[in-house]
């Protein structure tokens, strides 16, 4: 039995406590998006991740994510790779009581 996962846009992913750590790809998609420059994008909407490696969305790690607007992302089409690998590539513990799923045979 396979299980596949069905988003039902609910934001609770949004919520979880963490970083979102952005590539250069995100970036540029964002800005575009955003209707900024890539440069503008980055002073408004990213910090140094605390490894100091990458950008992250700016904000408290402990709130949710600064695009999110009730339970709605408003930059979904153009969310960043974490969060559209979310939860097939990585999750939290405890991510099935968060997501709904549907279970298919196969």
């Amino acid at each position: 039995m396979t299980t596949t996962f069905q988003c039902t846009r609910c934001g609770e992913c949004c919520r979880i406590p963490g970083q979102i750590h952005l590539t250069e790809t995100d970036i540029a998609r964002m800005a575009a998006f955003l209707k900024l420059t890539e440069q503008d994008f980055i002073q408004r909407h990213t910090d140094l991740a605390r490894d100091r490696r990458d950008l992250v969305i700016k904000g408290d790690p402990a709130s949710p994510c600064q695009f999110l607007r009730g339970n709605d992302c408003v930059i979904y089409p153009v969310r960043p790779e974490q969060c559209a690998a979310y939860p097939a590539k990585w999750n939290n513990p405890g991510w099935e009581n968060i997501c709904k799923r549907d279970v298919g045979g196969g």
